[in-house]
């Protein structure tokens, strides 16, 4: 019950008080990863691994900043290791200190086992769509979402020109998988360039009506308020609740947020979400007391 009355008193003092405080913070463990998706480039980074030590000092930072809900991430979080410690020493360090939520987003190829309180499991389509667009992976992934006892999945569905018209069947397909809570839409966001993932937005907001019919009948996170404050484009960016932290350097939003053109088109509709919900939109309260 601790991080439903955090969130319930996060939203009320910045609502009612008008008090900013740090809400989220994603730490960046490693630039590596074992797959080579079309819209990444982070193969292109340094790897940036964080030792021990250093996960620790920011984690000390944001908590005495009074951020309570962590994202790891990467590259691929669970590829991350420093010595003897792996992934779920940071998780139970984070939980140890008094985070109330750590949530890891994974490309789930590997084995999801996890003291984090939410697990994200990123897949772009059916076996065929996910593969091109990731790499062959599909059947791994959903191998390891089979095998694991973890009580709070999701999936990540970046949506992009590819795999756009595969919405509805892989819905259908995510019914028939029990470990699976809900799926959470994205939009692929043009980082580097108009590219042939790109979604124009005209076509992006004829999606965006389809997810509002569809989340009648499928377990979609995204909310009402939230696709509809992505339908009109005017949730506020950057979002000074959210930071990144990446190998000594916090970024305010994501690492892009200085870029006011690319802010508007952003895809990450998380971040429209959190906005709905310090709006106190009902739906967008409940969906996220589902994963917080």
């Amino acid at each position: 019950m601790k991080a439903p009355l955090y969130g319930i008193k996060y939203v009320l003092n910045h609502y009612l008080l008008r008090k900013p405080m740090p809400l989220i913070r994603g730490l960046v463990l490693t630039n590596r990863c074992n797959l080579r998706c079309q819209h990444c480039r982070l193969d292109e980074r340094a790897p940036n691994d964080l030792d021990f030590e250093e996960v620790v000092a920011a984690i000390d930072a944001f908590h005495g900043e009074g951020g309570r809900c962590l994202y790891l991430e990467g590259g691929e979080p669970f590829l991350w290791h420093d010595g003897r410690h792996g992934l779920n020493d940071v998780v139970d360090y984070a939980h140890g200190i008094g985070f109330l939520t750590v949530v890891i987003y994974t490309n789930g190829t590997h084995p999801i086992g996890t003291s984090a309180d939410t697990v994200f499991v990123s897949m772009d389509g059916l076996r065929a769509t996910h593969d091109a667009l990731r790499g062959e992976s599909f059947d791994r992934i959903v191998g390891n979402i089979q095998d694991s006892a973890h009580a709070s999945l999701y999936i990540n569905y970046t949506i992009n020109n590819r795999n756009k018209d595969e919405i509805r069947a892989f819905c259908e397909y995510v019914q028939g998988m029990e470990r699976i809570r809900g799926i959470f839409f994205y939009f692929h966001t043009p980082y580097y360039g108009r590219d042939a993932l790109y979604i124009e937005p005209e076509e992006k907001h004829r999606i965006l009506q389809d997810l509002l019919r569809l989340r009648k009948h499928y377990r979609i996170l995204n909310s009402r308020a939230g696709l509809h404050a992505a339908l009109r484009n005017d949730w506020k960016r950057p979002v000074d609740a959210c930071s990144v932290y990446e190998k000594g350097a916090v970024y305010r939003c994501c690492r892009y947020s200085d870029d006011p053109a690319l802010c508007q088109e952003c895809g990450y509709l998380s971040y429209a979400e959190i906005e709905q919900v310090l709006k106190m939109k009902p739906s967008a309260i409940l969906s996220a007391l589902q994963y917080f």
